[in-house]
């Protein structure tokens, strides 16, 4: 396990250790108190969401992870205006960071994931809106693929952020009414909301230039990884 893979392992201790004291009361702050605050404060408590999404999006850290949390905190309305913004300025933070580093950086970065793009070389130069468009609209893929990819194609900031928008904006309609479904304990909210992402995600595999194995390979880079137990070719 390298330095960063232990970092980031740090970072998810760490905020799962500080949820579960606040859960406790560890700190005499609980839900409640969060919940008051978000309210009785709901620029500073919505500002500082924002601020807290957009750095760790653009670290790689689970936008959905995020968006659930908000769904805590805010109306479901107001959950998505934020995931968005949260999302489109950890994006253009990526998109630049990509710019400034370069082709090959994006390229180590991608197979450090545990895999490579076959056809990274025809991706990143043709029918860019529609690939940065398909990456953001799969659920499952981590939101940095499309961002860094972003930065090293030939696309504008413009074009690149509306492909953003569109590819994210109704799977983070379905992710908050997900997870509200969840928290009502709403099966019908939750068997649509998990339709919604299906069809979202199956529309964006089609569009996609690429192999469809590349994508699962950066999305689940554990289960492709060679052991004595399995192969995968």
């Amino acid at each position: 396990m390298n330095s960063k893979s232990k970092f980031f392992l740090f970072i998810i201790f760490l905020v799962l250790s500080v949820l579960i004291a606040i859960s406790s009361g560890y700190f005499s702050i609980n839900l409640t108190f969060i919940e008051a605050f978000s309210k009785i404060n709901p620029i500073v408590s919505a500002s500082l969401y924002n601020l807290i999404y957009i750095i760790l999006g653009a670290f790689s850290f689970s936008t959905n992870v995020m968006t659930g949390i908000g769904v805590f905190l805010f109306p479901k309305y107001l959950v998505v205006i934020y995931s968005m913004i949260g999302i489109m300025g950890s994006s253009i933070i990526d998109f630049y960071i990509a710019r400034k580093l370069g082709r090959n950086y994006v390229r180590n970065y991608i197979e450090k994931r545990g895999g490579k793009l076959e056809k990274f070389d025809k991706i990143i130069e043709k029918d860019t809106f529609k690939t940065i468009f398909a990456l953001s609209a799969v659920i499952f893929v981590p939101p940095a693929i499309s961002y860094f990819l972003g930065g090293v194609m030939k696309i504008n900031l413009k074009k690149y952020s509306l492909a953003i928008f569109l590819g994210n904006f109704f799977n983070i309609v379905f992710l908050v009414y997900l997870f509200s479904g969840f928290i009502n304990s709403n099966t019908i909210q939750i068997l649509v909301s998990i339709i919604g992402l299906t069809i979202i995600t199956s529309i964006a595999l089609y569009m996609y230039n690429g192999e469809i194995k590349d994508i699962f390979k950066l999305s689940f880079p554990w289960f492709f990884r060679k052991s004595h137990f399995i192969k995968l070719k």
